[in-house]
């Protein structure tokens, strides 16, 4: 879900000059527009895997949209994480909790509108905003897609990337990503996946950085769908020491 606070400034308006006139006394304090436009967003948020909602935040992009995102977890590593199409921020409950486990911080952010790439990097802001001193960014299917193209823009680089069974192109370009991201990478896909195979041994061929794994696990298994123990044990190794994973 997400919206502009520039609509709710519109209601926020309208709503005081009607009750100046109802009351014909004193205006009473104008509401924040701004802060009424992340509520609703975190109100709207489909997020039923999250059972405390004050984990929910609202990441605003340089465009000054509004997207939900679930956070969880503590320490100095933060991580992205962005679902694939058709799904929601809850798709990566599942290792969202490992990392935590871990002492990590993971974000898991809402990407289906169109610009899933800023709200990608308004992600990693809001992370080292809050503290985070190293940070990663890890998607699925086109979420890993806009992984790469999120991170292959960000200032300073991020620490890493991980992307599961990516398109070449799907609302951004991955190709034109890994030829100028330096961030260590994973990128991976079931060897059974068809294009998507062919689309991980391309980017990886393509990928300038130093360091960098391609992973094409026996399966027919999409994004999300390749988080079984191996996978999970080398991303979490991956969050530890970039370097080392990848060697």
């Amino acid at each position: 879900m997400r919206t502009t606070w520039r609509t709710a400034a519109l209601v926020a308006l309208a709503t005081m000059v009607i009750g100046t006139g109802a009351c014909g006394g004193q205006p009473a304090s104008p509401p924040d527009p701004a802060a009424a436009a992340r509520q609703r967003v975190l109100d709207d948020a489909d997020a039923p895997c999250v059972g405390d909602r004050g984990q929910l935040v609202a990441i605003e992009n340089v465009k000054h949209d509004l997207t939900a995102a679930w956070q969880t977890g503590q320490g100095d590593t933060g991580v992205v994480l962005l679902h694939q199409a058709d799904a929601g921020l809850c798709q990566w409950s599942g290792f969202a909790g490992l990392v935590a486990g871990k002492g990590h911080r993971a974000l898991s952010v809402d990407v289906n509108s169109r610009d899933a790439v800023e709200f990608a990097q308004a992600a990693v802001a809001h992370l080292r905003a809050g503290g985070a001193k190293r940070v990663f960014v890890v998607g699925a299917s086109r979420g890993g897609t806009i992984a790469l193209a999120a991170a292959a823009g960000v200032t300073p680089p991020v620490d890493g990337v991980v992307s599961l069974s990516a398109p070449t192109v799907y609302d951004a370009d991955a190709r034109a990503a890994v030829a100028k991201l330096s961030a260590p990478v994973i990128i991976a896909a079931g060897a059974n996946e068809a294009r998507f195979a062919d689309a991980a041994r391309e980017l990886h061929g393509l990928s300038v950085s130093a360091h960098k794994k391609l992973v094409l696990p026996d399966s027919y298994r999409h994004g999300v769908g390749l988080l079984d123990d191996a996978m999970n044990t080398l991303l979490l190794a991956f969050l530890a020491d970039p370097a080392a994973a990848t060697a």
